[in-house]
C-alpha cells in the first residue's frame, strides 16, 4: 500500500484494514472481508499479515510462508492488497505502531478501519498503547461463535463513538460499528490440526493455498 497522502477532493477514503495471523489464511478470512468491504463502502481493502504478536506463538511456518499464501489468497478478490510491514519489523508487532506507519504514509484525513473480531475487540484495552487507537482508527467488529460484541463506547477504555457501518467516512477515526456476517466454520488452528493428522483441508482453504501448502509441505505430520 504505497499510496502517498494526497487526497482528491470529495468524499474523505475509507480503508479497510485487516490484520491477522493467516496461519494459513483460509476461506473465513476471505468472506469475512469481502463481506465487511461491501458492508462498508470501503474505497480499498488491504490485509496486513502480522509479525510477532504479543499474544501469541512465533507462526507455525515462516513469514514468508504466510505471505506467499495471502498473496495466493487475495488474488480471489479484485482490488484487494497486501501491506507486509510488520513481516519486516523487528521484535513484537503492535498495531498502534502499524497504524502510526499507515497514518504517516497516507495523511491525517483518510478514515482507517480496523476489522477484528469480537473475541479481540473484547482485550483491546489489553493492546499496546490502547489509549492512542481512537485518534488513529475506527473499529468494526464481527460477530463471532462463542463471543458476545463488547460495547466499545461504554465499556473499558479505549472508547469509541457508535456509529453505523456505512457512516465511517465521517471521520478519521475514533468510531466503531458491529457486523454479524454470520458463521464461518474455518479456524487456522483448526485447519492446522487437521492437516498434522494427515487429514485434507480442502474443503476450508482457497484451492490455490490448499495447493501451495500441499507443494511445500507445510502443517503436515513431518513438517
Amino acid at each position: 500500500m504505497d499510496r502517498d497522502k494526497s487526497v482528491a477532493s470529495g468524499p474523505r477514503p475509507l480503508i479497510l484494514l485487516y490484520g491477522g495471523a493467516f496461519d494459513p489464511v483460509h476461506r473465513g478470512h476471505l468472506a469475512m472481508a469481502a463481506r465487511a468491504w461491501a458492508a462498508t463502502g470501503a474505497d480499498r481493502l488491504c490485509f496486513l499479515p502480522a509479525g510477532q504478536s504479543p499474544f501469541k506463538p512465533s507462526g507455525h511456518v515462516s513469514a514468508a510462508h504466510r505471505l506467499a499464501m495471502l498473496q495466493q489468497a487475495v488474488a480471489a478478490l479484485p482490488g484487494a492488497e497486501i501491506d507486509d510491514q510488520e513481516l519486516h519489523r523487528r521484535g513484537r508487532s503492535y498495531t498502534v505502531e502499524t497504524l502510526r506507519a499507515l497514518r504517516a504514509r497516507l495523511g491525517e484525513d483518510v478514515a482507517l478501519l480496523w476489522l477484528l473480531g469480537a473475541d479481540a475487540a473484547a482485550g483491546l484495552q489489553r493492546w499496546h498503547e490502547a489509549s492512542a487507537l481512537p485518534q488513529l482508527t475506527h473499529m468494526l467488529v464481527v460477530a463471532r461463535p462463542g463471543a458476545s460484541i463488547p460495547d466499545l463506547e461504554t465499556g473499558p477504555p479505549p472508547r469509541f463513538q457508535r456509529c453505523a457501518p456505512e457512516a465511517f467516512r465521517a471521520a478519521p477515526g475514533g468510531r466503531w460499528a458491529s457486523l454479524d456476517l454470520g458463521t464461518y466454520p474455518e479456524a487456522s488452528q483448526d485447519i492446522r490440526a487437521r492437516l498434522a493428522a494427515g487429514e485434507a483441508a480442502d474443503d476450508l482453504l482457497p484451492p490455490a493455498v490448499s495447493s501451495y501448502i500441499a507443494a511445500k509441505g507445510l502443517y503436515g505430520p513431518s513438517a
